[in-house]
């Protein structure tokens, strides 16, 4: 997981018993995408305790230790930025958000280790989807987080050039921002690395050089998370 960020949206995962799927999506969004949501889970009508086989599997794929989770209420959830259904038809007419989804997901329960497993992968795609999705700001009403690496990465006057050159070209050879920017190999190396890690330039190999596009829709996300701050 990365550095924190400021103003993670709180992300609810809800169910009807909070035993099995919403309980796995809270523990592996915390683990893998903790660095920009605040995730929580309950259930509408608490098990009395979290189904062994969500445990196991978390465990098992994760390394995450279970041994603190309980099913809550919604009572318990507090307020939320998302509330993510599992897929139970379950309603939340009384909670309040900024979005609603249901990942329509089929109960593991009962049918052996591999289905608790199976569900586990389903959840840590959507998952990143979702993480995904916040930081590009395609989920309306909802500002997307600042992280600290992103800022970081672009606090160096030729990573802000680098930014400023694919915004303005495109798509762009690393041949060109060589000449452009008149440093090394190792050099652009390095400031591409940073980039690339914290999802602002994404690459792609075209013979000997790799070419580089800037996330434009992240870029203008974070400037309007920015501003939100500024308020």
């Amino acid at each position: 997981m990365g550095a924190r960020s400021i103003g993670r949206p709180r992300v609810a995962f809800v169910c009807t018993h909070n035993a099995c799927r919403s309980q796995m999506a809270e523990a592996i969004a915390r683990q893998i995408a903790g660095d920009v949501l605040d995730p929580c889970s309950a259930g509408t009508d608490p098990a009395p305790e979290v189904d062994p086989g969500a445990l196991r599997a978390l465990s098992e794929l994760y390394g995450i230790d279970g041994t603190g989770l309980r099913p809550k209420t919604l009572d318990e959830l507090g307020e939320a930025d998302i509330v993510v259904t599992m897929g139970c038809g379950v309603r939340c007419p009384v909670f309040p958000c900024a979005h609603r989804e249901d990942w329509g997901l089929e109960d593991p329960a009962g049918r052996g280790p591999e289905a608790f497993r199976e569900t586990a992968r389903v959840i840590e795609a959507r998952v990143r989807d979702l993480a995904c999705r916040m930081e590009r700001g395609e989920i309306p009403g909802v500002t997307a987080p600042v992280r600290a690496d992103v800022l970081r990465a672009l606090a160096d006057e030729r990573r802000l050039a680098v930014v400023a050159s694919l915004a303005e070209g495109g798509e762009t050879c690393a041949c060109e921002l060589l000449e452009g920017l008149g440093i090394g190999q190792p050099t652009l190396s390095h400031h591409m690395k940073l980039l690339t890690e914290c999802g602002l330039v994404s690459a792609r190999k075209d013979g000997r050089w790799l070419r580089y596009t800037l996330d434009r829709k992240r870029i203008s996300a974070l400037g309007d998370a920015l501003k939100e701050l500024a308020r």
